[in-house]
């Protein structure tokens, strides 16, 4: 007898290759047969009868390694979103290895973050040993691994700090990492130079990893900072996937047409080059993020606590912030401050839903200082969503061959009821759904390569040959859909709310979410790259 068996359904298989009719069945955990009628008994039937049964969606781009030291967490949003599988530790930012930065939102005490987070070996440890949503997998960032070393400030390695770099990325390839991320607008991953990015990543080259990278200017400094990605890839062999590409203001609307030229000319040059992208115009970080590097040096804390007792320290900061894009990109300065919006607050959460602008206005400040108190009343831990993309440049990457589907967002604990406003990002729960829906509506690609961008292409580059597919032995994770129906109802100011068109999902043979809504069942595990 079977565990589960999937009649009726119409099978798309991650490969690329025509939909077929089939019946699908799963025992212990993995795709135990695909035939045109499979008439033996199961424990569950699911009749998908006109709707579409393909591999499990993969969210190459999460930060859910943060999240799962939170013992409420579950990843529901993820998983209806019909995401069985997240790639995290992005934008240079793997919990591990504690390097002395601590947020106290975290969900465990600082004791017991560091105890856990202390080295690579000690995070898969702990991350194997409990249940997840979805499946993890893990890059290693490249933030951690440089403040470990040299702490928070600027400065070139020697060889001896750098033979350290080496160490700390061989212990993570070594324990399972997919490869390395930068996040290089982010203190410390900002003060590192392209020499010193090139040796890391000739070691995760050497385990057959890859590299991705938050770039260093996504706006007037885009195609510069492409190159720097490129130049790393080339010095050491590495693969290259730039994380959520995008075009940064308004006044580079079009930017998008040059990099991807200069993308597919790198690709027939033969480098090894991907993006991974998510479907919405709002761009979202903490705010602090958003604060010129150069002024928080000696931490978040510390910098932030400067900020606060000195006005002529702001009005320098600020300053920097709308005359220095040359050095760093904000996007206080992309959006203006009308165009950000405040998505979290945990300690004051009568500002979620306010712009920086109106914040100002019903403060009686001026915008950078109420910013500033903002981040100060809330111990620097505020998240902002920017609006200063544009949906041309969004449609045409979203068209792209090379381009995956990331969030760029974490799991969350218990589902929030849909009808709450603010305080999140329709990203969160609708990047499967919306990029399905954005890719149907425009005509963009047919379903079968739509699914395989989702599904067999991540899986092939991030060397994760258990999943992607629909083939005989490999495991279940599958995600069912009313391919017609799908619809986003998220949006930015009811980022809750819940997809139309996912019915079920499956994560290693278990139901995660039935009609549409999660089911409690924590199912996923952590996987490791396979070469």
């Amino acid at each position: 007898m079977y565990d589960l068996l999937i009649k009726n359904g119409t099978l798309i298989d991650g490969t690329g290759a025509p939909r077929f009719a089939a019946d699908l069945a799963v025992q212990d955990g993995r795709i135990a047969r695909i035939a045109p009628q499979i008439t033996e008994p199961a424990r569950r039937v699911i009749d998908a009868r006109g709707l579409m049964v393909s591999p499990g969606f993969i969210d190459t781009h999460t930060h859910s390694d943060g999240t799962i030291l939170d013992p409420g967490s579950t990843g529901y949003n993820h998983l209806e979103d019909g995401a069985t599988t997240e790639l995290a530790g992005q934008c240079g930012s793997l919990a591990a290895p504690y390097y002395g930065e601590y947020s106290p939102d975290c969900g465990v005490s600082e004791e017991t973050y560091k105890e856990i987070c202390q080295s690579y070996t000690s995070f898969f440890a702990y991350a194997d040993s409990i249940p997840h949503g979805a499946n993890l997998a893990f890059f290693a960032g490249q933030g951690p691994i440089r403040g470990k070393v040299m702490g928070l400030g600027a400065g070139k390695p020697n060889e001896a700090q750098l033979e350290e770099m080496r160490a700390l990325m061989r212990e993570a390839m070594e324990c399972g990492c997919l490869g390395f991320s930068t996040g290089l607008v982010y203190t410390p991953s900002v003060f590192a130079g392209t020499e010193e990015l090139i040796e890391i990543a000739k070691v995760a080259h050497a385990y057959g990893g890859v590299y991705t990278t938050h770039i260093r200017g996504e706006g007037n400094q885009l195609k510069d900072s492409i190159e720097e990605a490129l130049v790393i890839g080339r010095a050491s062999g590495i693969p290259v996937n730039i994380s959520h590409i995008k075009v940064i203001g308004h006044h580079n609307e079009g930017a998008s047409r040059e990099i991807i030229d200069y993308i597919e000319e790198n690709q027939k040059a033969g480098m090894a080059i991907t993006a991974d992208q998510y479907p919405f115009t709002g761009g979202s970080a903490p705010l602090i993020s958003q604060i010129p590097p150069k002024y928080l040096t000696e931490g978040k804390e510390t910098g932030l606590r400067r900020l606060v007792e000195s006005a002529e320290l702001r009005r320098q900061a600020e300053w920097s912030i709308f005359h220095e894009t040359d050095e760093f990109e904000s996007n206080i300065y992309s959006a203006g401050y009308a165009g950000c919006l405040i998505a979290g607050a945990y300690k004051t959460t009568e500002h979620v839903g306010k712009t920086l602008a109106q914040l100002a206005e019903e403060t009686g400040k001026a915008p950078f200082d109420a910013a500033i108190d903002l981040l100060a009343a809330n111990e620097g831990i505020v998240q902002g969503i920017y609006f200063s993309q544009n949906q041309s440049d969004l449609l045409r990457f979203l068209s792209q061959p090379w381009v995956m589907a990331g969030s760029d967002w974490s799991d969350y604990a218990a589902p929030v009821d849909p009808a709450t406003r603010a305080g999140g990002h329709p990203r969160a729960v609708s990047t499967m759904v919306h990029r399905l829906e954005l890719i149907r509506d425009n005509g963009l690609w047919s379903l079968e390569d739509a699914v395989h961008r989702l599904t067999g292409m991540p899986a092939a580059v991030y060397g994760l040959p258990t999943i992607g597919r629909l083939k005989e032995g490999l495991a279940a994770d599958i995600t069912i859909f009313d391919y017609a129906a799908l619809h986003t109802e998220a949006d930015y100011d009811h980022p809750f709310r819940r997809n139309r068109g996912i019915e079920y999902v499956i994560v290693n043979g278990g139901i995660a979410v039935e009609h549409g809504a999660f089911t409690g069942l924590k199912n996923g595990k952590v996987l490791r790259m396979s070469r």
